[in-house]
């Protein structure tokens, strides 16, 4: 595998999103609010425009299995980004063009700091769609570009004591869009509190069933467990890698005790399927797939694992994956000072 290193000289990155743009394919925010475009064929890097990054208030700070931190999101084209503050409650949208918010957003004050902000872009009819949490049992979907909401719907909250239809009792936590865009994995968890990552239908959420995200037909809860927050990825539209192996155990309302490792859900399967487990020696910190291979930040290391086989066939040393870039098909490693990158193609 070929790595590529690329020494940054602004102020310390925070984060880093893949984008499509003819200045670059790589978004970077830094510790001065700087959103940035990095074109990582040429290591040309133009700063788009600046933000107030507000000190963050952190209660229980690591409590729940939240790195509260800048989060850095965008869309696919690079037309419009996002910056959020795990573990709270605001964030805003930005048009990248004109380097314009075009969306405060307010996660609700209950209980945020137990969950990353939910938020993630996606794609309907070729426009670029934000969708975020406005409280902590809500999700919605917005236009980037005007704000303007796009599912609007009745309360989700209680009125007069009662609880509305569509209720739902659960806390939205980190949203993973599978590749196509059409799905997407909700981290969150329900009172006792028990972790449950959901999957649902998102295009049927945003042109036809608006209330989908709440209780519609495609909404499947995956597993129970003790905690969550914990690693997840896509590794193609219908296979989802999730960094626990435990198992529910319903007599002791707790998770069995379970070696490191993950489980690897199939939605094109029957429900009645078990899941697949792959053991590993340490507990992922982060996970990345694509079509072949899971990829598992553990320590200062990335393990490679065959998809079919199971097997771990590489181990980069010294190498901690903290993003996947999909198109370049690359890993990268982005910390304060420098971003360095692994090819995996």
């Amino acid at each position: 595998m070929t790595e590529t290193m690329l020494d940054w000289s602004g102020p310390d990155l925070l984060d880093a999103a893949e984008v499509r743009r003819v200045d670059g394919d790589l978004l970077v925010l830094d510790a001065a609010g700087g959103i940035s475009c990095i074109d990582l064929e040429s290591g040309a890097v133009a700063l788009l425009g600046t933000v107030i990054l507000r000190e963050q208030a952190i209660e229980d700070d690591g409590r729940y299995g939240v790195a509260s931190r800048w989060r850095l999101h965008a869309s696919a084209d690079g037309a419009f980004a996002a910056i959020v503050f795990d573990g709270a409650s605001h964030g805003v949208v930005v048009d990248l063009d004109d380097f314009r918010i075009t969306l405060t957003l307010d996660g609700g004050e209950y209980y945020p700091q137990t969950v990353a902000f939910s938020l993630c872009f996606l794609s309907l009819r070729g426009n670029a769609v934000v969708v975020h949490r406005t409280a902590w049992n809500r999700l919605d979907a917005s236009d980037p570009r005007t704000g303007a909401l796009l599912t609007q719907r009745g309360p989700t909250t209680y009125v007069d004591g009662q609880a509305p239809p569509h209720y739902l009792d659960y806390f939205h936590g980190r949203l993973h869009p599978n590749p196509s865009g059409s799905r997407l994995l909700d981290d969150g968890w329900v009172w006792q509190p028990v972790g449950i990552p959901r999957v649902f239908d998102a295009v049927a959420w945003l042109t036809g069933n608006v209330w989908e995200s709440e209780d519609g037909p495609s909404v499947l809860a995956l597993t129970y467990c003790d905690d969550w927050n914990v690693p997840a990825c896509w590794i193609d539209d219908d296979r989802i890698a999730l960094g626990s192996m435990s198992d529910w155990n319903d007599e002791e309302f707790a998770s069995d005790p379970a070696p490191a490792g993950i489980r690897i859900v199939d939605l094109s399967q029957p429900s009645t399927t078990p899941d697949r487990k792959l053991p590993m020696s340490a507990a992922p910190q982060a996970l990345f797939a694509n079509a072949r291979s899971i990829f598992a930040a553990h320590g200062t290391d990335t393990s490679v694992w065959s998809v079919d086989s199971g097997d771990c066939t590489q181990v980069l040393h010294e190498f901690q994956a903290t993003h996947h870039h999909r198109r370049r098909q690359e890993l990268l490693e982005v910390t304060a000072r420098r971003i360095r990158r692994v090819s995996i193609a």
